[in-house]
């Protein structure tokens, strides 16, 4: 009995091992900067689509070995309009922004390495826009929600340092599809 019960431990100890890994994703703090172009306001009366330069800072922490959770920090400026008499004004205004994010890492489920340099995740972005127009110009001055649901990719070209490209739908001003790319830190 003493000898089966070693033989079934020893066979065991190569599959405890497996098993007790970290996770690339837990524990983990993720640092991403990065740009995108959003959609502005359709301006039916002279066709124009503008689009705005939008800059975010953001942090994640790997709160489970397949998710993460964070928040981030952003400008950018919108171009706000004010219909007149025969004409629209328009002028550029600050638009800061905040919010929180959940990432989900799908190959957690299938991949058991350390140190693996691809992240693939969906992601979800909720949080505010703070327009600062004057009275009377769309948008209006004030806080306006904004959410994003998508995808994104990151390649690790060393330990630490990457490159990420996400592709998402949301309302940062109108509905519409955005690409954002930049660069990710990341720390165990």
């Amino acid at each position: 009995m003493k000898k089966l019960i070693l033989i079934l431990f020893a066979l065991s100890i190569p599959f405890l091992a497996v098993y007790s890994q970290d996770s690339y994703i837990k524990n983990r703090w993720d640092i991403k900067a990065g740009y995108a172009r959003y959609d502005g306001l359709w301006m039916t009366k002279t066709k124009m689509k503008p689009t705005y330069a939008n800059y975010r800072i953001e942090a994640n922490y790997g709160l489970l070995d397949f998710l993460e959770v964070g928040g981030y920090l952003g400008y950018s400026r919108f171009t706000a309009f004010v219909p007149q008499v025969g004409k629209i004004v328009s002028e550029n205004h600050d638009a800061p922004f905040f919010g929180v994010d959940l990432n989900f890492h799908p190959l957690t489920f299938l991949l058991k390495k350390p140190d693996f340099r691809f992240d693939l995740y969906l992601l979800a972005r909720y949080g505010g826009i703070y327009f600062f127009s004057p009275e009377g110009y769309d948008p209006q001055r004030g806080f306006e929600f904004q959410y994003h649901h998508g995808a994104g990719l990151a390649f690790y070209l060393t330990k630490h340092f990457g490159i990420f490209s996400e592709y998402s739908y949301g309302i940062p001003t109108v509905p519409s599809w955005s690409m954002r790319f930049g660069l990710s830190l990341k720390f165990h």
